[in-house]
């Protein structure tokens, strides 16, 4: 026998229902500057920043094209779940963006290496993170995960390309990613506004121990960057390669300013986790 689901039309209490509303009215458009991609010139740049500045790009293409499929399954699990309708559609929103950028990286990507790039996607990989349906509990710990800590992670690393880059190419390119992924980081912020009033002690403890395993790991995953030698550093830094010691900055201040308090919010208990974190380039 099938479960059945009974949907009404609920919004949440957030602003994000006021944006849905706006943008169902046509009152909200978001407006996107073109990159100008024919002014690019690779002839003033030395080849190591080139090479930096390729090896990101692809990097960028390749996590942006992996979220395409990663929010079209949010979407389809709130769906199933029946989670408010100003959630669903601004995930729903996400798998266009996120393709969108993944165009625009691929497209720098080729006018750094002077050559067509190509994405090693792993397809199976993909695959194997849904065999399953994912029941409410399931999506409050993706929502966390991917929505929340990692766009915000994504969305503060971005803002610090962004304000090393002065090649007007790249300093689009990263000014039209971010735009994009501000609300893509708040969209994950207000599903966790939503659902934590109606959590039990054991849904936050479960909670809690997700994001305090994901803080835990957090500066150690992102403790090098790409640092360039000296004679190439001012070319990549224009180009809007990020370097090990900027990369550090941008990833503490993000988590102590915004992460960490937002989650403590929520009853997450992350400062300690925060306190205890493992420190220091990563082994191996």
């Amino acid at each position: 026998m099938s479960r059945g689901l009974q949907v009404r039309r609920v919004l949440t209490m957030t602003p994000l229902a006021r944006q849905h509303e706006h943008r169902l009215s046509g009152r909200i458009m978001r407006k996107t500057r073109p990159i100008p991609w024919a002014a690019f010139d690779r002839s003033r740049y030395p080849a190591p920043a080139l090479a930096l500045a390729c090896d990101a790009q692809s990097k960028l293409a390749l996590g942006e094209y992996g979220a395409v499929d990663l929010f079209a399954h949010l979407a389809s699990a709130m769906t199933l779940n029946g989670v408010p309708f100003d959630l669903v559609a601004e995930t729903a929103r996400v798998p266009s963006d996120e393709i969108r950028h993944a165009d625009f990286a691929l497209r720098m990507a080729k006018l750094l290496a002077n050559r067509d790039v190509t994405l090693n996607v792993d397809s199976d990989r993909l695959r194997r993170r849904w065999k399953k349906d994912v029941a409410l509990e399931d999506l409050d710990m993706l929502v966390l995960e991917v929505a929340a800590i990692s766009e915000t992670l994504s969305c503060a690393l971005l803002s610090a390309c962004l304000e090393r880059a002065t090649d007007a190419t790249a300093r689009a390119l990263f000014a039209a990613i971010v735009a994009d992924e501000v609300h893509h980081a708040r969209l994950g912020w207000y599903y966790l506004a939503w659902r934590a009033p109606q959590w039990t002690r054991a849904d936050r403890q479960r909670a809690a121990d997700h994001a305090g395993t994901l803080i835990v790991t957090t500066e150690r995953r992102f403790w090098r960057g790409r640092d360039a030698a000296a004679s190439s550093r001012k070319a990549a830094r224009a180009l809007g390669v990020l370097e090990s010691a900027g990369q550090r900055a941008a990833v503490h201040a993000v988590m102590e300013d915004e992460i960490v308090p937002a989650l403590d919010s929520l009853g997450l208990g992350a400062s300690h986790a925060w306190r205890i974190r493992e420190r220091g380039a990563p082994r191996g």
